[in-house]
């Protein structure tokens, strides 16, 4: 399992204003699950197989306008985003690129796992590419909460 870096990917710095968008979901959280980190592997390890097919596409998609498709060394994009905080009660991971710097927050607390996407455009086609996915990035959400419990 791919596991989140500190600064191998570069470029992440979020952006000194407000997010232009944000979102965020709650679910129960397993009591198993000790610690921010750990949920938020345990949810995108748990996207259900359309979206992995659809995150497969989006990549191919992207690819030629410059934009991330893959993390780390190769790897998962989300699995080894850049780490902005990693506490036990809360974990951030992010990245910027050409259209847009977004960071995934999660936060343990109260046996309640919250995640909250936070999104800053750097370009227009931010707010295009955001249209674009963010019916899919609602169910992935959702499904992966979910898998929490």
């Amino acid at each position: 399992m791919a596991e989140p870096v500190h600064g191998d990917l570069p470029g992440l710095t979020r952006p000194d204003r407000a997010p232009d968008w944000s979102d965020r979901h709650e679910a129960r959280v397993d009591p198993a699950i000790r610690d921010a980190r750990g949920a938020y592997l345990k949810a995108i390890h748990n996207f259900p197989a359309w979206a992995r097919l659809a995150l497969r596409l989006r990549n191919r998609i992207v690819a030629p306008f410059g934009l991330h498709t893959e993390g780390a060394a190769g790897g998962d994009l989300m699995a080894t985003l850049p780490v902005v905080h990693d506490s036990a009660d809360r974990f951030e991971a992010g990245l910027a690129d050409k259209h847009l710097t977004f960071t995934i927050e999660t936060v343990l607390s109260g046996g309640r796992a919250a995640v909250t996407t936070r999104i800053w455009f750097n370009h227009r086609s931010g707010r295009l590419y955001l249209a674009a996915v963010l019916l899919p990035h609602k169910l992935i959400l959702r499904h992966s909460l979910r898998g929490l419990a």
